[in-house]
């Protein structure tokens, strides 16, 4: 009988008010070993565990945070002798991963479909290129799957202090975070500095090469984010989705509706819109970056470089 291992983070936004629920779907299924932990505390000793069970299939109930750093690990540390297919539930704050390749609709009821589905074999397997992201020369990359810097941090400043605090959550959270700091960046005070002056080198088919103002600067795998958007129009089959914005931003107002969608026009090239693909990129810049919903740092002189050698197999 296959084995399926079930991660629930109990500090994630929403796992705590339905972990008992969740637990109840999981005894249902026998094969279905439910390990409840306190953040990511404990989370190498319960991977090391899933391994010695022969799991083939990961289900992590969290947000991106714990998705990242179950694959970090995992890959990282070897974990795992073969390595199982995962299975997103979205209960965090934010969910762009599960949006994606992760289970659709409520956590228990979804959930409970997919093991009934499992359990018939009927279930699809899809497949995402892993973004490794190597702050520095000697550090271990983090994995992960959404990247962004300059006006993006800003953002997700604006979203945890002014939107989700007024008790939007998640995917709603998200589209009025970039919504309203669109407004503000277009409507309001503009920044008196560029909000990131990155020394980009993004690959053959980048627009651009050496130190550059920028507004914004997202990079991704996935092929979708939340409710639509999508910020991302370069052509070809290259795994890495990058898109700039130079600074100063301008007709931001008019531009947004298009970027947002992934769409293109023919004068953004002029007015500082980029988008491109790319199997890897490396840059260096002073300040913060969002990847993945969790904050990291790049510290002057530090470089970073973006792989994409790791893919991950979801199951649906």
């Amino acid at each position: 009988m296959s084995v399926a291992g079930l991660i629930i983070n109990q500090k994630s936004s929403r796992s705590a008010s339905i972990m008992d629920d969740l637990l109840y779907v999981a005894k249902r299924f026998p094969g279905v070993r439910s390990i409840v932990l306190d953040g990511i505390e404990g989370l190498d000793r319960t991977l090391a565990e899933l391994n010695r069970a022969k799991i083939d299939t990961l289900i992590v109930a969290g947000g991106d945070g714990t998705l990242q750093a179950a694959f970090t690990d995992s890959i990282n540390m070897r974990r795992f002798e073969y390595s199982p297919d995962v299975v997103a539930v979205p209960c965090g704050m934010t969910n762009v991963i599960a949006a994606d390749c992760g289970l659709q609709g409520a956590p228990v009821g979804s959930l409970d479909k997919f093991l009934w589905r499992r359990k018939r074999g009927d279930v699809r397997r899809v497949t995402r290129p892993l973004m490794g992201v190597r702050i520095g020369e000697n550090a271990p990359s983090i994995y992960g799957f959404f990247l962004g810097a300059g006006a993006f941090h800003s953002a997700v400043k604006f979203s945890r202090s002014t939107i989700q605090a007024k008790g939007a959550k998640r995917s709603v959270a998200l589209a009025l975070s970039v919504g309203g700091y669109i407004a503000k960046l277009a409507l309001g005070e503009k920044p008196k500095s560029a909000p990131l002056l990155a020394d980009m080198h993004g690959g053959e088919n980048a627009p651009y090469e050496g130190q550059r103002a920028l507004t914004i600067a997202m990079i991704s795998t996935l092929r979708r984010l939340v409710l639509g958007i999508y910020p991302f129009w370069g052509e070809g089959d290259a795994p890495l989705a990058v898109t700039t914005i130079d600074y100063p931003s301008r007709k931001l107002l008019r531009a947004a509706p298009l970027v947002l969608r992934g769409k293109s026009a023919p004068w953004f090239s002029r007015e500082g819109y980029q988008s491109w693909r790319a199997n890897g990129l490396e840059m260096g810049f002073e300040g913060p970056f969002v990847f993945d919903g969790e904050i990291y740092q790049l510290e002057q002189n530090q470089r970073m470089t973006i792989e994409t050698t790791h893919s991950a197999g979801f199951l649906l």
